[in-house]
């Protein structure tokens, strides 16, 4: 993985091309299919991006002491593969916030939770060649199937209305205050020193900060660049992203791995999906059948997200937190 770095740089290229050409109107169709298109190459790259960085802090942690962080950091600056995934995270942001510019919010966040499947996948393929490494297990696997096939089953029946490329601002400070909120109180419940579950509290504040992060970036790419700086949301964007960031960091050293990833992986995507209607105006297929195909769509991909990142948590024994793939400003969700 050596080329990861230059390939991650053409990509950041075309990614670019895409997010600056211009998306639907407001209040029009957006283009499903390019969006669905960009979410899954979104959740590729964030995808790569766990892996390589998550394998070479491993190898890179190998031989240092417990705890001597800034030796790993000093190690990780100065490796290829790690430096490689740096540029896919960034890739992977690229192609998220393209993709909402062009589909709804409903449809992308939702994708993007397959990036755990396609993690998986590819760490099994780069473990392989390990036998100190642990293989993904039958329920991993059996996990994956379900986050995969229950995520085709909503997008197919979910066909919704694009709704508006701009989000309505009080709806969406409100949602971003509330998000604010956990995280204070998130923040309290951890800095008590005998408080129970202080790495739950924090992913459930990191969970749902990415979430509205998400929310926040669809309405700045609908701007055009240049009135970037002047639009509010970008700056609650960019606190939105870092306080989530922080929060996640915060819940991996506050408690076992398998309390605070699978709540992130679950709440991101139902976040920006439940506030979707009120924020853009998106509105689901109606009709029984479709309904139902929501409804169990839903219901599976988060009972597979869950299982599949607890399995995955539980297994992780290197004591460098895995990533946590998904759809807020990256380079985040690497240990």
């Amino acid at each position: 993985m050596l080329d990861t770095g230059v390939r991650a740089g053409a990509l950041d290229a075309h990614a670019l091309e895409v997010l600056t050409a211009q998306g639907p109107p407001p209040g029009q169709q957006g283009h499903l299919g390019v969006s669905i298109l960009l979410a899954l190459l979104s959740a590729c790259a964030f995808a790569v991006s766990t892996v390589v960085q998550h394998r070479a802090a491993t190898n890179a942690a190998a031989d240092l002491p417990e705890g001597a962080v800034l030796r790993l950091v000093g190690k990780l600056v100065r490796n290829r593969s790690w430096i490689g995934g740096q540029g896919a995270a960034l890739c992977g942001f690229l192609l998220h916030a393209a993709a909402l510019k062009f589909g709804p919010v409903v449809v992308v966040q939702p994708l993007l939770s397959g990036g755990l499947v396609i993690s998986l996948a590819l760490g099994a393929l780069v473990d392989r060649r390990h036998a100190d490494r642990l293989l993904p297990e039958r329920g991993q696997w059996i996990a994956a199937g379900v986050v995969a096939v229950t995520l085709g089953l909503f997008v197919v029946s979910a066909r919704p209305q694009h709704g508006s490329s701009f989000a309505d601002p009080e709806a969406l400070l409100l949602c971003a205050g509330g998000a604010g909120t956990v995280m204070v109180l998130a923040a309290l419940w951890a800095l008590r020193p005998a408080a129970p579950h202080k790495a739950l509290a924090l992913g459930l504040a990191a969970g749902g900060g990415f979430g509205i992060t998400g929310l926040l970036l669809k309405d700045v790419v609908a701007h055009p660049p240049a009135e970037l700086l002047t639009s509010w949301t970008t700056y609650v964007l960019l606190a939105s992203g870092a306080a989530s960031i922080v929060f996640a960091q915060w819940a991996y050293q506050s408690g076992a791995l398998i309390e605070s990833l699978p709540v992130m992986a679950v709440l991101e995507p139902l976040v920006a999906v439940g506030l979707a209607a009120p924020v853009y105006g998106e509105i689901l297929a109606p009709g029984l059948l479709a309904g139902a195909g929501q409804l169990v769509g839903v219901v599976g991909l988060v009972v597979g997200v869950a299982v599949l990142a607890r399995r995955t948590a539980a297994r992780e024994t290197t004591g460098v937190p895995l990533a946590v793939p998904a759809p807020a400003p990256a380079p985040h969700r690497h240990g």
